[in-house]
């Protein structure tokens, strides 16, 4: 059952924090204030996936003399959930699970060997900060609408966030903004807010305000995402982009992955919209097409590999897969639709990105309909286990995973669910949904199972870890053409999303022979 305790905390890992009172915030970050004097002090606002990052890796920078150039605080919320990533962080652990050791050794570094990484609930660390960086999530209400018209975007929580940085804010701070909004919301929603509220203070120096989107790709490759990576950003003024540029390049290999400014912080809202939104129409596109391998027999994974070597035009051409998750794809072109009706007055619709997204939205009851087949028509009563809750291979993120829309779809279809991810401890967004961490028991139990994510463990299952007679979805690639032959000898039935090839050869079917050439252990099957 979820927590509704108002005062305990619970992280992913399901280490369950006590979530401190005003004073005693108070007292805790009298202690930051005091290692903070005399530095120059940048504030994360937001510990998110993408706040704590940055957060690390700002702390990581290091000055002429191999000094920390930057003492670095963290803030976020003092609520269920928000206060388990402050504790995270001061006890030197990376809030997420994160498979680069990288990210998990600066965060140590930082707070426990140098002591300039500290995490708070208290706003008083604003007024201490000459730079600002503002990570808070902005969230679509509901990101299935089928008409753009229904898109609701609350600004409230992103508003008051910025409110409550103009409330503390020395008067000469920078405020960067890095979250993904809606073009347009720096200079109409943000500016205003700040600008009011520095007002009430008698503030009557010039705002210095900017727009840096982050690239932010939890994985292997997490750290230097943000430390060795391109970077678009654009400054209300010229004085804003000059602090903003010196400040980018206080911690970004620039000399390798240079800048790019934008005329203005419009552009660079856009852009960021624009780059998630060509993504998922392209995922999109390769789904109708996986489709059409499927059903005329062909191994689409192998297709594309041999598309994809044409550098510079078709490398990015996407695989198929079992759906779209995260935190980024699956709404910001929402985010742009309602720029244009609510910020920019134009009734235009994105006709194509908008329906890129409903497809997105529906692949994962493709892999319904596959284990459907294999069951012989009706889910109900049977015993399924999905592998893999979060939507990224060897991360622990469950931030609108595909695996949700599947697990409802099970479900309302009678069939009894277990999940087990190597990755996940807790599922917040499913509760009541079974979790196990034991994959080998799980499978002796199950009727059927479903490989949803790719993590190693799963890829580095044999033959020999499967119980027999069982039926088998593979819908991100996760076992070889070898282990399907193997597999499919000894009893299982399997089909797989872009695996046209196994339906060909009769995978599907129960007791046939396994195709000439083909090992329980060997090489791959003849065609």
């Amino acid at each position: 059952m979820e927590n509704l305790d108002p005062k305990r905390s619970t992280a992913p890992d399901g280490t369950v924090y006590r979530v401190p009172d005003a004073a005693v915030i108070a007292a805790e970050f009298a202690e930051i204030a005091r290692r903070a004097e005399g530095r120059r002090v940048v504030v994360v606002q937001g510990l998110g996936f993408v706040g704590s990052a940055v957060a690390a890796v700002v702390a990581a920078a290091r000055d002429e003399r191999g000094e920390p150039r930057y003492f670095v605080i963290g803030v976020d919320l003092p609520t269920p959930g928000g206060f388990w990533k402050i504790a995270k962080l001061n006890e030197g652990r990376v809030p997420f699970a994160s498979p680069d050791a990288e990210f998990d050794r600066l965060v140590r570094e930082a707070v426990c060997d140098t002591g300039n990484l500290r995490a708070t609930a208290c706003e008083e660390a604003y007024a201490l900060a000459d730079t600002i960086v503002i990570d808070v999530q902005l969230d679509v209400i509901d990101r299935a609408v089928q008409d753009h018209l229904e898109i609701d975007i609350s600004m409230r929580s992103l508003e008051a966030a910025a409110r409550a940085v103009a409330r503390r804010m020395r008067p000469d701070a920078l405020v960067l903004v890095e979250t993904t909004v809606p073009f347009g919301t720096c200079e109409r929603i943000l500016l205003p807010a700040l600008r009011e509220e520095r007002t009430r203070r008698g503030i009557t120096e010039p705002l210095l305000l900017a727009h840096a989107y982050e690239r932010v790709m939890p994985g292997p490759n997490y750290v230097n995402s943000i430390r060795r990576f391109w970077r678009t950003f654009a400054g209300l003024d010229a004085g804003s982009s000059e602090r903003a540029r010196a400040f980018l390049e206080s911690f970004i290999d620039t000399a390798a992955w240079p800048l790019r400014e934008l005329g203005d912080m419009a552009s660079s809202e856009l852009a960021k919209l624009l780059e998630n939104s060509y993504r998922a129409a392209n995922i999109a596109f390769i789904h109708e097409w996986t489709l059409l391998a499927e059903q005329a027999g062909i191994d689409l994974w192998s297709v594309v590999d041999s598309i994809r070597v044409r550098k510079g035009t078709h490398d990015n051409l996407r695989y198929p897969g079992f759906g779209v998750g995260g935190y980024c794809l699956t709404k910001d072109s929402l985010l742009a639709q309602w720029s244009l009706n609510h910020l920019g007055d134009s009734a235009h619709q994105l006709a194509v990105t908008l329906e890129a997204l409903k497809i997105n939205h529906t692949m994962p009851l493709h892999t319904l309909d596959l284990l459907r087949e294999l069951a012989g028509g009706s889910l109900r009563g049977l015993k399924v286990l999905v592998c893999g809750v979060s939507y990224l291979a060897d991360v622990g993120d469950t931030r609108h995973s595909p695996t949700e829309i599947f697990a409802d779809a099970l479900l309302e279809a009678g069939a009894q669910l277990v999940v087990h991810d190597p990755c996940v401890a807790t599922w917040p967004e499913r509760p009541s949904v079974a979790l196990t961490a034991d994959l080998r028991a799980a499978m002796e139990k199950a009727e059927a199972i479903v490989f949803a994510t790719p993590h190693a463990e799963y890829r580095a299952q044999q033959p020999g870890a499967f119980p027999a007679q069982r039926c088998i979805v593979d819908a991100n690639n996760v076992l070889t053409d070898a282990t399907a032959a193997a597999l499919h000898a000894g009893g299982a039935r399997l089909l797989g999303v872009g695996k046209g090839h196994w339906r060909r050869r009769g995978y599907q079917g129960v007791g046939a022979p396994p195709p000439r050439g083909a090992t329980r252990g060997g090489g791959a099957p003849a065609p």
